[in-house]
């Protein structure tokens, strides 16, 4: 262990989750126990989570409250998986809805604004806790230990958004002090990911973190310099914000040569599970139940159908039964890992391409919603691309938007994509799924779609 990582772990890291009021690192030690315990223990430790959250829900939330009471919920069953399951799925419009039942005010550190569409333009403006930030932070410590990643060690993102620059300077500070850096995931152009590879040999992490697409691209751009012993100290490369193709991840294991995992979650429910070292994805038990539904009723084990999650700690505003858009299967049998959390399999999910821009360039389309997420009154968004300088913005919108936001969204798409840039906003009461059914926020009619992954990553070379 180097001396950098010693420190942040013994000192650093333990400071900066106090200052921020987060039980980070106690979280943490909480899944390691439960790590090593049977999965009857597991399911009672889940049961008394689930029982003091429905107990809390119909004491403090009015929403909750009056759907156990037509549900007929008996708060007190020895079962209270089974009385989840009399609950109708909760979906997005009932979120927006029942906003103020869904709410509790006073909790430890306060509430936390937060919002969702990144993957679906479907917006959604919600609330976490200090609870919810640390359990997610603890969450993906622990299952990164299983590949030999602790606390301290160097973790490079390629992530973030190039617009949100308030304070960036302070989590430059933060990111030097806990081992971190941050590589913009939006500008990915031949000589812009040339600069990421010299940051990612320089710093030399034990872990890249980010979106599949764009660690895939990277990947591919270093084999072409790089020999396949040229990262040594990476430990592990985690893949998430989409749904995984098998190209990327061979594509990813046969550049770096190490371990390649996935994880899975969603801003309304937090991180919800994420690959062991054999390759399954396991629910993270303790802060997150799964079921798996069809109609709106669960299934057996095996059978695919909605994910749908329940918040088991985070008082905020928990999400009971919430379908958090993509389609999943539990599986029966036990990972040959050992650990007691279940297991899940994505059988499909929210895809995100490539925004092609003049010159060359790629831009991740994840860039988009980081434009219009937190506008005031926006409830969906869908951007397409006809042409390298035409951008068509379809919104759906509520009585809290302001014309005169139009006119923002198109001088950032501008300050974005190109002075060059036209964007036309227009204002509809829907926005259809794709004719396949998936629900993409961003079409592009320029760059091929990422499946067509060595189209994407010649796009815009020499």
């Amino acid at each position: 262990m180097s001396m950098s990582a010693w420190l942040v772990r013994q000192l650093t890291y333990p400071a900066h989750e106090w200052l921020r009021g987060r039980r980070t690192l106690q979280e943490l030690e909480t899944l390691r126990r439960l790590a090593v315990q049977s999965p009857a223990i597991l399911r009672r430790d889940v049961n008394d989570r689930l029982r003091d959250l429905l107990l809390f829900a119909a004491a403090r939330l009015p929403y909750y409250a009056s759907l156990f009471a037509r549900c007929r919920v008996d708060l007190y069953a020895n079962d209270p998986q089974a009385e989840l399951r009399k609950l109708p799925v909760l979906q997005k419009a009932d979120v927006r809805a029942h906003a103020e039942g869904l709410v509790c005010r006073r909790v430890p550190g306060g509430t936390q604004p937060h919002s969702s569409g990144g993957t679906t333009g479907d917006t959604l403006h919600f609330f976490i806790d200090r609870l919810r930030q640390a359990q997610d932070l603890a969450a993906r410590l622990f299952m990164q230990s299983l590949f030999g990643v602790e606390p301290g060690d160097r973790r490079l993102h390629l992530w973030g958004s190039p617009i949100e620059g308030q304070g960036r300077w302070v989590k430059r500070w933060r990111d030097w002090l806990l081992n971190e850096r941050l590589l913009s995931a939006f500008e990915l152009s031949p000589a812009q990911l040339n600069l990421h590879l010299a940051r990612v040999l320089s710093f030399r992490p034990q872990v890249l973190y980010g979106y599949p697409t764009a660690l895939a691209l990277l990947a591919e751009h270093a084999a072409q310099s790089q020999g396949p012993h040229s990262f040594p100290w990476l430990r592990l490369v985690v893949l998430t914000g989409e749904e995984i193709a098998d190209a990327q991840v061979a594509q990813v294991r046969r550049t770096f040569g190490c371990a390649v995992a996935a994880e899975y979650g969603s801003r309304e429910v937090g991180l919800i599970a994420h690959d062991c070292p054999r390759g399954r994805m396991h629910v993270i038990a303790p802060h997150v139940h799964v079921d798996i539904a069809v109609g709106g009723q669960a299934v057996a084990a095996g059978r695919c159908g909605d994910v749908v999650c329940t918040t088991l700690n985070t008082r905020a505003q928990p999400f009971i039964r919430y379908r958090v858009g993509d389609v999943g299967r539990m599986l029966a049998e036990p990972c040959p890992c050992g650990l007691p959390f279940p297991t899940l399999r994505l059988e499909g999910g929210k895809r995100t391409g490539f925004i092609a821009l003049p010159g060359g360039r790629l831009c991740h389309g994840a860039v988009t919603s980081h434009v219009l997420r937190d506008e005031p009154g926006i409830r969906a968004f869908k951007t397409y691309q006809r042409t390298l300088t035409e951008f068509e913005v379809l919104l759906v919108v509520d009585g809290g938007f302001a014309p005169h936001t139009l006119d923002r969204i198109q001088q950032r798409y501008r300050a974005l994509f190109g002075p060059q840039v036209r964007v036309q906003c227009r204002l509809v009461d829907h926005i259809p799924p794709d004719p396949s059914g998936k629900r993409r926020y961003v079409v592009s009619e320029v760059a091929p779609d990422y499946t067509e992954f060595e189209i994407v990553s010649r796009l815009g070379a020499p």
